[in-house]
């Protein structure tokens, strides 16, 4: 990847807006409740925004720190992805990616000034193994093309063609009807889990439909894949997905729309208790059989595709209407005089609640109906309208916040709202919202620039700075009077440096881009430190609080906040000095280390010095020495192109402080082809043969699969819930004789989300015993134990240390604490350190 270049220089050289509009340190400066002060990451990166909302102005920056928050570096291979919950549940998939909201996720990310982010996790659903790109409904090749609408990149919209294909291939496969000529899907498997069409049914989590989501979303699959054939020269192919789109649009027309409802409707593919009929549509047969009601939001969908025709633009005289969807906090996902509708006091009930993933879809669809139809039952107040009121839900006890679904009445986000699990979610969209919505930056792929802001007609102001459009930098203001930015009056457009259109008074200004072209860059740095379930490479720390243990530092996630957890810390450590080392099973070229140290303002914060260390011939080489490193951003060491097979940092604490880190990053150069690891694995029982005594059907290989799942990963783990006895057993075969001195044990506990319902009855052992055999038949208990900490401690790593024996079998045995069973994530086996 090519180096970002600093503002200071962009603006020396004379390629940045001179004067600014906006200065970024006010930006930073306003708000206090920034995570990440890495102020050059956003200056770099994103565009800077100012209106006359405050309420909008910082949900937007705060949208911006969800965005990093979320954006997560699997593997050399992968590289970067963006995850939906913080905490990768079991259902993700590999590194933690959810297919369900990427469309939301690559609008938001067209907007910013990287493009390697987009591009590798465009290819990661296709090129990693274990993505699971249908897992959930999606509209994968339509948010690609919106990408290119802001990139104007054709080298790169054509190579992702195929990929664009393989997921529909996929659909077509899994998902499509050849008699009915649609796509079915389940509610659940929209992210819609329980709903007015489900709940009808005694098996409410599951039923197939013929939905205005998934036909829609394949729709703009269709014309997206069109689009793009059409710039690869293949004439013959973009015809056909065209008429592709058009035939599955007339189906759409046909089968979903009820013209006495006058909206687009569920159609159910099954027969189903208690009287619900094959290809009726949401209360047309069934308990609510005749209903007026039975509107969800997801009848707003087509229009997120241009779908409808405008006779169907009826639809949105429900949507500000107090009686339907318009609420304090909404809008809601049902209709308001819908019998079905329902405030649930738990997650995953779409029947009532201000869900931000459709209110998403439903703002993206007003802006298309705005800016594409002739119609009079919504105007640019009510967009505007709407997304105050969304801007409004963004808030926990006065700061922004933002979680899976919140009340519509209230804005509380009870409910949703589960402890190390969906804070400051990444299920929705805001940002695009305001650039593409309300203030109307509207790119094209032809390389035209329209600009038709939607916002509320007494806004006497607005600006957008540091637009990154087709290879160029733009700028748009308005300013009514040229009193509030001093670069006169009007709606105004500058790129590059240069104005290029204006008018006196709002509309529309239309503007070329010259087009560009490719700046996609392939010769990428790769990060030599990331482990996510590998044998290599290989973390230490001469001491870790067990429940900050050191994988925190090398899962590719950077944030500092406690919740959910993700940090290395050295608390508790009696060392005025400790060190983190990450070795890599061979030698690799070293270009650059970053060291992510945490500032908690007391306890931990960053060191008062640190040194870093080169792994060079067998011996630890000081390379690199600085005093008073900041937190909360990156400090960067620079190695330039130094072969070693292993780093570590060496950190001398704070006074009445110890040292944490978020994340330590290794860089090889651009380029650099990683090396493959070659030593033996530190932990030997990483994808070892696993059998547990209790449940005779566990799936005990995630006991060694290198993923401390009660961390990260939620339900990675081995539970004796239901156990008949006092004592269970994990039986490690390590398959061969080794000589073993410590054993792991990442220990599950009391998760607070699931507090009164599965997960309440699972507690720290009592107690840990460590027993080993030669032939998986006699065994014998290990002699010198010591275990750290003391005792077994609930979601922390609990360690044994024993004296040296020669075993092909490890056992490790549990002491449940009554009247609680015992949980595990991972279990490691090591050697004697020589």
């Amino acid at each position: 990847m090519k180096r970002l270049v600093p503002l200071a220089l962009l603006l020396a050289a004379g390629c940045a807006s001179d004067p600014q509009l906006i200065d970024p340190k006010a930006v930073f400066d306003r708000y206090d409740w920034w995570d990440s002060h890495d102020q050059a990451w956003y200056t770099e990166r994103i565009p800077f925004i100012e209106t006359p909302d405050a309420q909008i102005d910082e949900i937007y920056y705060y949208r911006w720190e969800v965005l990093k928050t979320h954006l997560t570096y699997g593997s050399p291979e992968t590289g970067y992805v963006f995850t939906e919950f913080i905490d990768r549940p079991s259902w993700s998939g590999t590194y933690g990616p959810i297919s369900c909201p990427l469309g939301h996720q690559f609008s938001e990310a067209r907007w910013m000034n990287d493009p390697r982010v987009i591009d590798e996790y465009a290819r990661y659903w296709f090129d990693t193994p274990g993505a699971q790109p249908r897992r959930y409904s999606n509209w994968y090749a339509s948010s690609l093309w919106g990408v290119h609408e802001v990139w104007g990149d054709d080298a790169w919209i054509t190579a992702m063609l195929p990929y664009m294909e393989r997921q529909y291939d996929g659909w077509m496969a899994e998902n499509w009807d050849p008699g009915h000529r649609m796509f079915f899907k389940t509610g659940h498997d929209d992210g819609m889990e329980i709903n007015i069409n489900s709940r009808q049914l005694t098996d409410n989590w599951v039923v197939e439909g013929y939905r205005p989501t998934l036909n829609s979303y394949l729709f703009g699959d269709l014309i997206a894949m069109s689009r793009t054939a059409l710039l690869t020269g293949d004439s013959l192919r973009a015809r056909t997905y065209a008429a592709e789109a058009e035939s599955l649009k007339a189906r759409v027309v046909e089968e979903l729309w009820d013209e006495r409802r006058q909206f687009f409707l569920h159609q159910f593919r099954h027969d189903h208790p208690p009287g619900i009929e094959a290809l009726s549509l949401t209360y047309e047969t069934g308990p609510q059989a005749g209903s007026d009601n039975g509107r969800e939001a997801i009848g707003f969908v087509p229009w997120q595709f241009n779908l409808p025709d405008a006779e169907h633009a009826v639809a949105w005289q429900f949507l500000m209407d107090d009686d339907h969807f318009r609420a304090p906090f909404g809008p809601t996902t049902t209709s308001r005089t819908d019998p079905q509708f329902w405030i649930a006091e738990t997650c995953c009930v779409w029947s009532g609640q201000s869900w931000p993933y459709a209110t998403t879809q439903t703002l993206v669809a007003m802006a298309n109906l705005l800016n594409n139809y002739e119609q009079s039952f919504v105007d640019a107040e009510d967009y505007a309208e709407v997304l105050q009121t969304y801007s409004r839900t963004h808030y926990k006890d006065g700061r922004p916040y933002i979680a899976e679904s919140a009340d519509p009445f209230t804005g509380s986000w009870f409910g949703s709202d589960k402890h190390n699990h969906s804070e400051h979610y990444l299920h929705s969209g805001y940002v695009d919202l305001v650039l593409n919505g309300l203030l109307g930056i509207r790119p094209q792929a032809d390389g035209r620039l329209v600009i038709n802001p939607l916002i509320p007609g007494n806004w006497d102001y607005f600006a957008v700075q540091g637009l990154r459009l087709h290879g160029h930098e733009v700028d748009v203001w308005w300013d009514r009077d040229g009193s509030r930015f001093g670069q006169g009056a009007g709606l105004r457009v500058r790129v590059d440096g240069q104005e290029v259109g204006s008018l006196g008074a709002l509309g529309r200004i239309v503007v070329p881009l010259v087009r560009r072209t490719s700046a996609m860059d392939s010769e990428r740095p790769h990060n030599l430190a990331v482990n996510n379930g590998r044998a290599f490479p290989a973390v230490s720390a001469s001491y870790s609080s067990p429940q900050r243990e050191e994988f925190y530092a090398v899962d590719g996630a950077i944030y500092y906040h406690e919740v959910p957890t993700n940090r290395w810390t050295t608390e508790g450590s009696p060392n005025a000095e400790d060190w983190l080392a990450v070795e890599f099973g061979a030698t690799q070229v070293v270009d650059e280390i970053r060291l992510y140290f945490l500032d908690d303002g007391a306890g931990v914060m960053p060191p008062s010095s640190y040194r870093v260390e080169l792994l060079v011939d067998g011996e630890w080489v000081p390379d690199f020495q600085e005093a008073n490193p900041a937190g909360r951003r990156p400090t960067t060491v620079a190695i330039g192109g130094v072969e070693a097979a292993g780093v570590r940092a060496v950190f001398t604490h704070a006074s009445d402080a110890r040292t944490g880190l978020a994340e330590i990053e290794v860089w090889s150069p651009a380029g650099y082809t990683v090396r493959p690891a070659t030593g033996d694995p530190a932990n030997l029982a990483l994808g070892a043969p696993v059998t547990v005594s209790w449940p005779e059907d566990a799936d005990a290989g995630v006991l060694t699969d290198g993923i401390p799942g009660g961390f990260n990963y939620q339900f990675n783990r081995w539970l004796t819930r239901e156990s008949p006895n006092t004592e269970d057993w994990a039986r490690i075969d390590l398959r061969q004789s080794r000589t073993v001195s410590e054993v792991g044990v990442h220990l599950l506990g009391l998760l607070p989300r699931y507090a009164g319902r599965i997960d309440s009855t699972i507690a720290a052992p009592r107690a840990i015993r460590v027993e080993t055999s030669p032939d998986g038949v006699a065994w014998s208990a290990v002699t010198g134990a010591e275990g750290f900490p003391e005792r077994p401690v609930e979601m922390a790593r609990h360690r044994v240390w024993f004296d040296p024996v020669e075993a092909r079998y490890v056992r490790v045995v549990l002491e449940h604490a009554a009247p609680a069973w015992s949980g595990v994530a991972e279990i490691e086996v090591r050697a004697p350190i020589p």
